[in-house]
């Protein structure tokens, strides 16, 4: 799976290589690219991702994500299906 992330600012490219390590050696992440012109950094990732480990390796390399409220998983478990099944 491929997610491209909105930052509000990014830093000079000389930052990049550290923050992609950072990244890429997060579980569930096989690649990472920093678009500084753009202002994306796009990650290629399993489903085992955790966006919050993410967001917090780019808040530590001076980058705000946008929007990190629409890469939350929905959390299933407290889901009531009991109304769709009819008998």
């Amino acid at each position: 799976m491929r997610t491209v992330i909105k930052v509000e600012r990014t830093n000079c490219c000389v930052f990049n290589n550290s923050l992609n390590r950072e990244i890429a050696s997060l579980s569930g992440v096989y690649g990472v690219n920093v678009d500084n012109s753009r202002n994306e950094v796009t990650v290629d990732h399993t489903d085992e991702i955790n966006f919050p480990e993410i967001f917090a390796k780019l808040k530590e390399n001076g980058y705000n994500p946008l929007d990190e409220g629409k890469y939350e998983k929905p959390d299933y478990s407290k889901t009531d299906y009991s109304g769709l099944f009819q008998e």
